[in-house]
């Protein structure tokens, strides 16, 4: 097929370009991995802390809930519970 003998590659210059961008890919790939794991942190922190704040207001609901005749939210004293 090639009758004069020379063979045409890449050489140096192209493998510097393909370690360049396997390079880059990397330090994106880690770049992104250390963002998704800052944020599923602040979120876990973010459910934390609603959480902990939903709580007492809960525990006020249900305190108030048992003082009132204990009927549930929306639900009213002349109305009957099950149907």
């Amino acid at each position: 097929m090639n009758e004069t003998g020379v063979q045409i590659t890449a050489g140096l210059g192209g493998f510097l370009v393909l370690f360049g961008l396997c390079l880059a890919l990397w330090f994106l790939g880690r770049d992104l991995t250390r963002r998704l794991r800052r944020m599923r942190r602040a979120e876990d922190v973010r459910l934390q802390q609603e959480h902990e704040a939903r709580r007492p207001a809960e525990q006020d609901g249900a305190a108030t809930e048992r003082h009132e005749g204990g009927q549930p939210d929306g639900a009213r004293a002349d109305e009957d519970p099950i149907g």
